[in-house]
């Protein structure tokens, strides 16, 4: 998290924004790696968002300036000249920008997605736009992937994360379009589990985790993420307690919850326990937050990549299997290890009647690994993972769920 307060760039740009911005109270820290998603409403079109871009402009510029998260997910970015330009000026070189491809079905408004980022902590390997195949179901938005390096206390991690705005509306058409895109989206992110990747995705849904806004007697869009033991779906708590995200009233006491977060359970051990939140400080902290900025609150969650307590000591120094993630698990979990120096490794997982029915050797780097499992071919029930690096032997169990 780096918290950035008005660059020398940024007094170039002083005459384009009315008044001084606003102090908003930050929701990142430095020890951790904080993400959000946020529909802008329009950003930069006064004849279908907010009426004054300036002030929408200036508000944006002050949430990212001083809110201290990492990297912004954003859905509906409308004028890709002067505004979108004039909110990189503003927020100076400390901060990278990769802004989505136009709309591409003939759209009624180009509403584009983008991601901002903090330099300091977030390092893009390769931006770009996924599942094109999926078109019409995405409404033309088709997904933007960033596969990043991320450091976070001294310590670096390769993430993917993902963000999209899924199609409106409550009619049939809509909500199976949700559903197609949905389902094109999980098949993409297993895939990437299998081949030990992990995997943030988050942006603005267009509809609930559990239920639908299509109405009460229809499943979620998403249930193959939530009902998934590979998923942590992790602004489901929000939905669950009616807190809204999507604002229908200036104090945001009407709408419903649809921008959400959610992650690939390997993440699980590094996200900050109940940290999903909506960044709820605007309403207070930014005038007439919901008429002059966006009617959707940002959405963040928070993940840390440093030991934890078991892992310091004179264990951390030497071989240790970990906890497979997930356990129990139902098509794919992955084995996790970390080595105090490089080795030659020997993974091999057995059955309750001691065949073994996977393998793998290799030479690993000093640190914390985490080997695919594609447990689809195996039985449901009770294995034993067993790690062989050296002398050293250690074993676990894993489950295979029905």
């Amino acid at each position: 998290m780096h918290v950035v307060r008005f660059t020398a760039l940024a007094a170039l740009f002083v005459s384009v924004l009315p008044a001084a911005a606003q102090t908003v109270p930050a929701r990142g820290s430095d020890g951790t790696f904080d993400v959000a998603t946020w529909n802008l409403e329009f950003f930069g079109d006064p004849s279908q968002g907010p009426s004054n871009d300036a002030v929408q402009l200036r508000n944006v510029v002050a949430v990212m300036q001083q809110g201290g998260i990492d990297l912004w997910a954003l859905q509906e970015v409308v004028d890709t000249d002067d505004e979108w330009q004039t909110l990189l000026g503003e927020l100076g070189t400390d901060f990278g920008a990769y802004l989505g491809p136009e709309v591409s079905s003939t759209p009624t408004f180009d509403q584009r997605l983008a991601f901002v980022y903090d330099r300091s902590v977030v390092q893009p390997i390769r931006t770009r736009t996924i599942l094109e195949s999926e078109d019409y179901e995405f409404a033309g938005r088709l997904p933007l992937e960033m596969q990043a390096r991320v450091t976070v206390g001294g310590v670096a991690r390769t993430v993917y994360v993902i963000t999209f705005h899924a199609k409106a509306s409550t009619d049939t058409e809509s909500y199976n379009r949700r559903v197609a895109a949905a389902d094109a989206l999980k098949d993409y992110v297993d895939d990437r589990i299998a081949r030990g990747e992990e995997v943030i995705v988050l942006g603005d849904f267009n509809d609930y985790l559990v239920g639908s806004t299509r109405g009460g007697s229809f499943d979620s869009p998403y249930d193959v993420f939530v009902e998934d033991e590979g998923y942590v779906p992790a602004t489901l708590p929000l939905q669950q307690a009616g807190i809204n995200t999507f604002c229908r009233s200036s104090t945001c006491t009407s709408g419903d919850t649809r921008d959400h977060l959610l992650f690939t359970a390997g993440l699980g051990d590094l996200y900050v326990s109940d940290s999903a939140d909506r960044y709820g400080e605007l309403l207070t902290a930014v005038p007439s937050y919901t008429t002059s900025t966006s009617d959707h609150l940002p959405v963040l969650a928070q993940f840390t990549f440093m030991p934890t307590a078991a892992d310091d000591g004179p264990e951390a120094d030497r071989v240790a299997l970990l906890d497979p993630a997930p356990s129990p698990f139902r098509d794919y979990t992955r084995l996790r290890f970390r080595l105090g120096a490089s080795a030659n490794v020997r993974l091999e997982v057995f059955d309750a009647l001691g065949r073994r029915v996977a393998s793998l050797a290799g030479s690993f780097g000093e640190g914390e690994h985490a080997v695919p499992l594609d447990g689809r071919a195996l039985t449901p029930g009770l294995y034993v993972v067993r790690l062989t690096a050296g002398d050293e032997v250690q074993a676990r169990p894993i489950v295979r769920a029905e």
